[in-house]
């Protein structure tokens, strides 16, 4: 096992609430096991992850009792099936006793990921298991764009993207009342044309990719 320590990190005891806080992340390589059976020597009520206003994701849990905790490990991933070890934080061993952790991971994957939490045994090498899966979203996610000109004056208008968008980008253009008025798909380009036969008014431009979606209103003249 290969450990690099990045992060600052401190405990907070407080009646019989442990708080784990760090401004970084560890980085732990370990070899892959096979989980063995028996009992789990963890109660895990609630595991939860969600995206905090300044960008960061917030992951936190809490256990009913520990008895022959090992530590826990923090895994984010991608796309939801490979996934890496960010944290390691140990067990603190309070039977019958409700305990509160969370991690701040300061430097979230963009877009969409995917957390876990795994929990390993102190007395029973290789015995292990896994939290639910939390899905969450970064603001970084937002496929970010501009329309120009906007008013437009004419039959053609131009979509930016202010990033590199790998995969088809869907562009869609709706009324006021919902309706489809147009539609497009591109790809590979930054920058495109969209030529139109619009009746002067207010639309809605939807781009999406993937899973990002992001809506804008033009004004046709």
């Amino acid at each position: 096992m290969s450990l690099l320590h990045l992060s600052i990190h401190k405990w907070i005891l407080s009646g019989l609430k442990i708080i784990f806080i760090t401004s970084l992340f560890l980085i732990i390589s370990l070899s892959s096991k096979a989980q063995l059976p028996g009992q789990i020597p963890v109660n895990l009520k609630t595991f939860k992850a969600r995206t905090e206003t300044n960008n960061m994701v917030k992951v936190f849990w809490t256990t009913f009792y520990e008895k022959d905790n090992g530590y826990f490990e923090i895994q984010r991933s991608a796309d939801g099936v490979n996934f890496t070890v960010v944290a390691r934080i140990a067990g603190i061993n309070l039977y019958g006793i409700t305990t509160d952790y969370f991690f701040i991971d300061s430097l979230p994957l963009k877009g969409i990921s995917f957390y876990r939490l795994k929990q390993l045994d102190v007395v029973i090498d290789d015995q292990f298991s896994y939290s639910p899966i939390e899905r969450v979203r970064s603001a970084d996610a937002r496929i970010s764009f501009d329309i120009f000109p906007n008013p437009a004056p004419g039959a053609e208008f131009k979509i930016s993207l202010l990033k590199n968008v790998p995969g088809n980008i869907d562009i869609m253009v709706f009324d006021q009342s919902g309706s489809l008025r147009l539609q497009k798909q591109f790809r590979n380009n930054n920058t495109v044309t969209i030529n139109h036969h619009l009746k002067p008014g207010l639309y809605n431009v939807k781009i999406t990719c993937r899973e990002f979606t992001e809506t804008r209103r033009i004004i046709i003249q």
